[in-house]
């Protein structure tokens, strides 16, 4: 069998031109569909572990601490919790290991004081929200409005190659936050 004709090389390939083309059009994917609730855990970065309550504007980022792409999010992450502090705006990270020793709560926690996370982080061990949410590779950001509707979804690096995904990605924000409930 030729590696063209295997299955899982073909999905690769897809999920790598996908990527290719995001990165070049500089744009969130849109979308207008109903966001899955979370499930499983536990979580960390809660009072009492409890999940996060919904705000108007929630940013869920699907990320492990293993993936050179998804850390380089993390300072972007960290200007928009400055950013839109006060105003509404809930920041939700999922870590789904892609790796045994990132399936590790103990190994998630550390890493989460590590990087100095200070948002709210569901541990997501048995890929259920990653089901859920179809995802397919990491990092993906995506913002929930405040009826619970995906808006937009970035998928990779924000600023890979000078893709301007930060910005593109706060003007989204603004807009929703600007949205009447």
């Amino acid at each position: 069998m030729s590696i063209c004709g295997d299955e899982s090389f073909m999905k690769y390939a897809i999920i790598v031109a996908i990527t290719a083309l995001a990165a070049l059009g500089q744009q969130p994917l849109v979308m207008n569909t109903k966001a899955p609730a979370f499930t499983g855990g536990p979580w960390l970065n809660t009072a009492g572990g409890a999940a996060p309550a919904p705000a108007k504007v929630t940013i869920v980022h699907f990320w492990t601490y293993g993936c050179y792409n998804c850390l380089n999010n993390l300072p972007v992450y960290a200007r928009w919790q400055q950013r839109f502090a006060g105003r509404d705006v809930a920041m939700v990270g999922v870590h789904t290991p892609e790796f045994d020793h990132e399936a590790r709560v103990d190994n998630v926690q550390a890493q989460i004081r590590r990087l100095e996370v200070r948002f709210p982080v569901l541990v997501d061990s048995g890929r259920r929200n990653w089901d859920r949410w179809n995802q397919q590779f990491w990092p993906a950001v995506y913002l929930v409005d405040a009826q619970g509707r995906i808006r937009y979804r970035w998928d990779g690096e924000l600023n890979w190659r000078g893709t301007r995904g930060e910005e593109i990605m706060a003007q989204r924000i603004e807009q929703l936050l600007a949205e009447e409930r």
